[in-house]
């Protein structure tokens, strides 16, 4: 496969770059500007550009896939070349889609919260020897394996492409989704709250017939929304779990007794429960998930 990413200085381009790099693909990419953190990395693996700018020449007929990043605009000539061309052009959360459609995606949305619940996931999953894909924003955050079934994807609610204004958690299609708050700051494009809150309502709908979604019951605005949706899917909500603080100890009500946990954040606690139902849809039992967890802090 030979992909070309206009705008690889972007945290989610390099990282999709890199991963397919691994993989053996053929990757290029081209941006204005990259940071100098990311510059030795580029480098190591022989995907730093020689100069900064965009080239059409960088776009040729040999090319399966252009990647167009958020930062590149409509008029940029590399963008202009593949479109002459005819080629297929994809944001990042399509190609994303693209190389996983065959697996079982996973994705984890929230205004605020995804990221700690996705964290906890992986953490479980790890601990418990369970080998799955995953892409997040953090840098460095995407494994792409032939192998494994499950994906976790980290779906964030603002638009990842210059192409169009649909929030990259629109074109996932999880099989598995789970939503844990909807707050807006009042930033990104999208101009008042009820429209911000309309892109939920597109992302659960946007899960595949028959699949689910773990849903906080205690956000007002989460509860109402995915109540409401009339998408043919499985529905399961989750409240922060009941626990007791002793001595500046946290001790979690649990079916085997009580666990005493690092963490004394009722947002956790609740981020918890919520991944504690994604872990078991993932073959991980109550009991190994609060083995994993003892320690999570």
């Amino acid at each position: 496969m030979g992909v070309h990413f206009i705008g690889l200085g972007e945290v989610n381009m390099f990282n999709l770059a890199h991963a397919l790099h691994k993989k053996g693909e053929v990757v290029t990419g081209s941006d204005e500007a990259i940071e100098v953190s990311l510059r030795p990395k580029l480098k190591e693996q022989g995907l730093l550009p020689d100069d900064m700018g965009w080239f059409p020449g960088n776009i040729h007929p040999q090319l399966e896939a252009v990647v167009l990043g958020s930062n590149a605009k409509n008029n940029n000539p590399e963008l202009e070349k593949a479109q002459e061309l005819g080629l297929k052009i994809y944001s990042y959360a399509e190609f994303l889609y693209e190389l996983t459609k065959y697996k079982t995606r996973v994705v984890i949305a929230g205004s605020q919260r995804k990221t700690g619940v996705a964290s906890i996931i992986l953490n479980v999953l790890e601990y418990n020897n369970v080998e799955v894909d995953y892409a997040l924003s953090a840098l460095n955050g995407i494994r792409l394996t032939e192998q494994n079934d499950f994906i976790v994807v980290e779906g964030g609610d603002i638009p990842l492409s210059a192409m169009d204004n649909a929030p990259q958690f629109h074109l996932y299609r999880p099989n598995i989704a789970l939503l844990s708050d909807i707050e807006w700051d009042g930033k990104g494009p999208y101009g008042d709250f009820e429209n911000y809150t309309e892109q939920y309502r597109i992302f659960v709908d946007s899960i595949v017939k028959g699949g689910s979604i773990t849903y906080n019951d205690e956000d007002v605005v989460v509860k109402k929304l995915v109540e409401a949706s009339e998408n043919p899917i499985r529905k399961l909500p989750y409240v922060t779990p009941d626990y007791q603080e002793v001595n500046g100890e946290v001790l979690l009500d649990t079916p085997d007794g009580e666990l005493l946990l690092e963490t004394s954040s009722a947002t956790k606690l609740s981020n918890l429960a919520g991944a504690k139902w994604i872990c078991q849809q993932m073959g991980v039992d109550e009991v190994e998930f609060y083995e994993a967890i003892a320690t999570y802090q």
